[in-house]
């Protein structure tokens, strides 16, 4: 195909400018290389530190834990032995018993003792009252760490329903701006405006050159015009780009501020039930030790009678005694509970340190993918300014092929565009951060 001749000089210079511009080589080393890449933030090494300073700090509770278990286990010795003691006071109380007949007459002689005796039961019975009642008031205070032991449940069962509803594909909607449109439309008319003055500003230019309505004109016109459409949709496009990512981001932010809010509240529930547990031992130890005291009232009661009361006094000996051993074995129990709650604190110290692990990782990444995406935005504007001379080339034979009645060539494709480098930086960083989370959890 010959080329017309109103367009031979022009063709000429199109030659010697793209002659010119590969011919030059392009320095790759403006655009690639680590300087593009975002290094690690303070705050993921606090969070890496934090995690390894964590390793092993279970080692405390678990030798408290060990502590109290030794500790219980001497206190079952002990009430195996106390029990020991009360077969024997049994014993005692059946040889009582077969030498009654023998010793009745003694019993004149031990009613005056009898008396005295009983002069110093009266304490010993309101010692009994005192433990009695403070065993009831331990009781009735469990209700109110039961109830907040099922509120707390509830809360955090709440919680997480709520938090159920802000995944999914469309989670981000609620956060969207409701001015985005407007502030899209006066953008836009504002570019259409702008682009309304370049147009004539060319056809004043024809004008003053004589070439009004010639095919320079059109040309001049059309390359403009097919300019400002690409730069007006790309603009169109990242601006709801930027503002569906910021509605992503802050819906993610929602749902990560929603699981922080679920541990606490499980965590509160937690305290509650082992405050409730702690509170059920206390009664109990309480109402041993009541036993033990009416039962030391008994044995007191006891003394003041005949010789055949004596034999049933050693027989109240040997109920105290178990009795005691009974407070023992509770206490035992007590050990027990508290071996429970080292294991709760150790669990409890882990799953506050894998939040604050998780918080720190979580806003390290968000500073991380910012400063890649700044990164990125600086490469793709190198890469841009490199390959420019190319596109201005392939735009300017485009229109040459038109205009000599050809087909155009494809597009030129701007090579530093590639979505938003504040999303694909992002994604990958908050990707590995909610890793944190998981290390103490």
């Amino acid at each position: 195909m010959s080329i017309p001749s109103y367009l031979e000089n022009t063709v000429k210079d199109y030659a010697d400018q793209a002659k010119a511009a590969y011919s030059a080589p392009i320095n790759t080393s403006t655009f690639t290389g680590s300087k593009f890449v975002a290094g690690e933030d303070p705050l993921q090494t606090q969070a890496i530190n934090m995690a390894q300073q964590g390793v092993g700090s279970y080692a405390p509770y678990l030798q408290a834990a060990q502590s109290a278990q030794r500790a219980g286990a001497g206190q079952l010795g002990l009430a195996s032995r106390t029990l020991g003691g009360a077969y024997g006071a049994l014993g005692q109380a059946g040889s009582a018993l077969g030498g009654v007949g023998g010793t009745i007459n003694q019993a004149g002689s031990t009613l005056g003792q009898a008396g005295q005796s009983l002069g110093g039961i009266g304490g010993t019975i309101n010692q009994a009252g005192q433990s009695l009642n403070q065993a009831g008031a331990a009781y009735g205070g469990m209700g109110q760490f039961q109830a907040a032991g099922a509120g707390a449940a509830q809360g955090a069962a709440n919680i997480a329903g709520g938090a159920a509803g802000m995944t999914g594909p469309n989670a981000y909607k609620q956060f969207m701006s409701p001015y985005q449109q407007q502030v899209i439309d006066a953008t836009l008319a504002e570019y259409d405006k702008q682009g309304a003055a370049g147009a004539q500003q060319i056809k004043d230019s024809a004008i003053s050159s004589g070439n009004f309505g010639g095919g320079r004109e059109g040309a001049q016109l059309g390359e403009y015009q097919a300019n400002r459409l690409a730069d007006r949709a790309a603009l169109q496009g990242s601006m709801l780009e930027r503002g569906f990512g910021q509605a992503n981001q802050l819906a993610q932010q929602n749902f990560a501020n929603q699981g922080d809010l679920f541990g606490m509240q499980q965590g509160l529930g937690g305290m509650a039930s082992n405050l409730f547990n702690q509170q059920g031992q206390m009664g109990q130890a309480q109402q041993g030790l009541a036993g033990a005291q009416q039962s030391l009232a008994n044995a007191q009661l006891g003394r003041g009678t005949a010789m055949q009361n004596l034999a049933q006094s050693q027989l109240g000996r040997g109920q105290a005694i178990q009795g005691l051993s009974a407070a023992q074995q509770g206490l035992a129990g007590a050990y027990g509970n508290q071996i429970n709650q080292q294991f709760g604190l150790s669990d409890f110290q882990r799953q506050g340190m894998g939040q604050d692990i998780s918080a720190l990782g979580s806003m390290g990444a968000i500073r991380q993918g910012l400063n890649q995406a700044k990164l990125t935005a600086d490469q793709n504007a190198a890469r841009t300014g490199a390959y420019e001379p190319y596109g201005r080339l392939t735009q300017f034979g485009n229109v040459l092929t038109g205009l000599g009645g050809g087909y155009a060539g494809q597009q030129y494709q701007d090579p530093g565009s590639g979505g938003s480098p504040f999303q694909a930086a992002l994604g990958t960083a908050t990707g590995l951060a909610g890793l944190y989370g998981k290390i103490f959890g």
